[in-house]
């Protein structure tokens, strides 16, 4: 066979094998697939609020539950995190977040009041090690859940606690430390507002004020609502509200690595950063198949591709699977139907029937 036959050939076994995979993905995300996976999804989670399935930067699949439509809000809960992370890069972008390595307490040195100072203190050595130990927490610590404070993130009476204290801050940075700052994964929402505070002292502004100049207003996205603690700083943990389709936004930024619709809003550096497996972890209950946690980002693989993950209580999900060009975006009704962690369980089941 001559050069100019061998070309020929290969053209046309290469266009019959792209005819076949996109003749299989069509057949994979046709009418009746989706039709079935709506009904299983539907029957399988009584909260179930919205799914949406992206890919190329195009939505396949948009589906609304019991009432829910493109414009209704939900508290995502911990995908707030997610969204802190992204807020914590553009300040590193702007030259405002320095060090990652950082103690906490030299950005909040209102809080660094050793005990020391005061007499009549009982068992004042043991207290004053607990302050020595704190001066060592950086944020990298507990941008990664490695503060090594005594905490118990669900159902435990600290978590509840911290949400009702006056200075939810002052209540983490007074807990007792059962690790050395570092050395394990715990994670804690209380750690994540003790972050949120940091960071909102060194960009001198509010999240949500900080967020909306350089983060929510170039994505097009309006955030009504970002719930704040008794000293009026927003929860970087949690208590953020959005429509489905702001979420989608959220992943397709973090897809494109950074970018949206050709603008920069935060580095790509950055990103990579954040997604990179900042804690070796591999397992976790309602994550299957984890492998590591980044900055408030979590890892997993879905059928052999990599996945990051914004994961939020009860079913609130944002899931980006570059190999695929995938953003996958689900939310649920919080209330009596939710059973909390066992919708994350599944609708990571139905991410991977998606993904397969």
């Amino acid at each position: 066979m001559n050069h100019k036959y061998l070309v020929q050939f290969s053209i046309v076994i290469f266009l019959i094998v792209s005819s076949t995979n996109l003749k299989s993905q069509t057949n994979k995300f046709s009418k009746p697939f989706f039709e079935e996976f709506t009904k299983k999804v539907n029957d399988s989670i009584p909260s179930i609020a919205s799914f949406i399935v992206s890919k190329n930067d195009k939505i396949i699949y948009e589906h609304y539950f019991h009432g829910a439509n493109k414009e209704t809000f939900f508290d995502v809960k911990s995908v707030t995190k997610s969204v802190t992370s992204i807020l914590a890069g553009i300040a590193k972008d702007k030259g405002l977040l320095s060090d990652l390595n950082e103690p906490v307490l030299k950005i909040l040195p209102e809080y660094d009041i050793s005990r020391s100072q005061f007499k009549n203190i009982y068992d004042v050595e043991g207290k004053m090690q607990m302050d020595s130990i704190r001066k060592t927490v950086t944020l990298k610590h507990l941008f990664t859940m490695r503060g090594g404070f005594k905490w118990k993130e669900n159902g435990g009476e600290i978590g509840s606690a911290q949400f009702y204290s006056s200075d939810p801050v002052k209540f983490v940075l007074d807990l007792p430390f059962e690790e050395y700052p570092g050395d394990t994964f715990n994670y804690s929402t209380g750690e994540t507002q003790v972050f949120g505070a940091a960071l909102s002292k060194l960009v001198n502004s509010s999240l949500k004020d900080f967020a909306e100049k350089n983060l929510f207003n170039p994505l097009s996205i309006k955030i009504e609502t970002w719930f704040t603690d008794p000293q009026n700083r927003n929860l970087a943990g949690s208590e953020l509200l959005m429509k489905p389709n702001d979420m989608l936004k959220i992943g397709t930024l973090i897809l494109n690595k950074g970018k949206f619709q050709s603008k920069q809003i935060v580095s790509e550096e950055w990103i990579n950063e954040s997604i990179a497996e900042q804690v070796k972890l591999d397992s976790w209950d309602v994550l299957p198949n984890a492998n590591g946690y980044g900055y408030y980002w979590w890892r997993r693989k879905t059928n052999g591709h990599q996945a990051f993950v914004a994961v939020g209580y009860g079913g609130q999900l944002i899931c980006i699977v570059p190999d695929l060009k995938m953003v996958i975006v689900t939310t649920c009704f919080l209330g009596e139907k939710n059973r909390g962690r066992i919708e994350l369980k599944k609708l990571h089941g139905f991410i991977d029937e998606i993904t397969k």
